[in-house]
């Protein structure tokens, strides 16, 4: 991604919105059942964390953008615009699309009502206790397996916390302790 912020080209997950007042009135648009000309996208490159991901040249991105609920049109070009804008040069970089619709994601996961991607509202207790009270929220009960994702604390909108929870619970499934990393050189980027 020829991304023109710098922070952003070392990053996994870019949100891509402008400034403050941009994406804030973008979600308020969404929020009133409209779509933004300038939508808040968020873009995954997780090939940056897991090369294994990778063929040869060719790495993998994902890219989804805040709609109105329920929405049902396509919003690729109003995506691909933002990262254009954002890392111009982009769309001649392309290999391959898949553009999925909200409606697509609620057939395929029951849990995406209405195209939600994060498991629907985070109440405080929500926030705190996840799905439920539980000594460990990750476990899923069945020995080595973890649940990593938005339904875990800290919930949805915290990209890698509840993997970075999710892994802590397999450490310590297996005896062994994290390892701290030093923060530095490991950017979440913000495009705009």
């Amino acid at each position: 991604m020829p991304w023109r912020n710098a922070a952003a080209r070392r990053a996994v997950a870019v949100h891509g919105g402008g400034r403050y007042a941009e994406v804030a009135c973008a979600e308020r648009e969404v929020a009133a059942g409209g779509m933004p000309e300038r939508p808040f996208v968020l873009v995954g490159r997780q090939y940056l964390a897991d090369p294994s991901r990778s063929a040869g040249d060719i790495h993998a991105v994902w890219a989804y953008a805040h709609v109105p609920h329920g929405w049902d049109r396509d919003a690729t070009q109003a995506i691909l615009a933002q990262l254009e804008r954002f890392a111009p040069g982009v769309r001649d970089r392309i290999v391959a699309l898949r553009a999925t619709p909200p409606a697509a994601l609620v057939a395929g996961n029951a849990d995406f009502a209405g195209g939600d991607i994060l498991t629907g509202a985070e109440t405080v207790p929500r926030l705190l206790f996840g799905a439920g009270p539980a000594r460990d929220p990750c476990a899923t009960g069945l020995p080595g397996v973890f649940l990593c994702s938005a339904a875990t604390p800290p919930g949805p909108g915290a990209h890698g916390m509840c993997g970075a929870g999710a892994a802590r619970s397999a450490l310590r499934h297996l005896g062994m302790r994290p390892v701290r990393l030093p923060s530095a050189g490991r950017p979440t980027g913000t495009a705009g």
